[in-house]
């Protein structure tokens, strides 16, 4: 049986996959609104973040939110303007930390990136044949202490402001690099 997650299942777009050259992992709270906020800011900094990913059409987006715990992906899909919906292809299973024994230079406390990094290594059989080893990806989140501190993936933002137009400069500039 086909997860829901997963390109090709129910409401998954298969095409965005197919063309998917870039992935960019994209938390809520403390980055697409402030946190905490009042419900009418919720999302109030996604079309930030969308005008930035309009110019890089082979970048897909994979949920790396908590919200993701409590909300179903084509729920968490809506949020989104209907032009990027599809580019909305999954969401970071909660991985359990890695054993004392499982060699990584991750520590507990790095398991944001344990779970996008996992992600990756989980999905490598429908990226495209070129993409399957080292695919660029990028993680905005406002928990820098969540990734390795010399991560270079990561786009901290901050917490109690959220995603900026100075960190849409910085999210053109890191999607620049990844995709020339």
């Amino acid at each position: 049986m086909q997860s829901p997650n997963e390109p090709g299942a129910a409401g998954a777009p298969l095409k965005q996959a197919e063309t998917c050259r870039c992935i960019l992992f994209l938390d809520f709270d403390g980055v697409t609104h402030p946190d905490p906020c009042e419900v009418d800011q919720l999302f109030t900094k996604l079309p930030l973040i969308e005008d930035v990913l309009r110019e890089f059409q082979a970048c897909s987006i994979v949920v790396s939110s908590s919200w993701r715990e409590v909300h179903p992906l084509v729920e968490m899909r809506a949020y989104f303007s209907k032009d990027i919906q599809s580019r909305v292809i999954g969401v970071t299973p909660k991985f359990p930390v890695p054993h004392r024994h499982v060699a990584t230079e991750l520590t507990p406390a790095h398991h944001r990136q344990w779970e996008c990094e996992k992600w990756l290594q989980s999905k490598q059989v429908w990226l495209p044949q070129n993409r399957r080893i080292e695919t660029p990806w990028i993680a905005i989140d406002d928990r820098h202490e969540w990734f390795h501190s010399q991560c270079p993936n990561l786009l901290a933002t901050t917490t109690r402001i959220g995603f900026t137009p100075t960190d849409a400069y910085r999210l053109y500039v890191m999607l620049k690099e990844r995709l020339p």
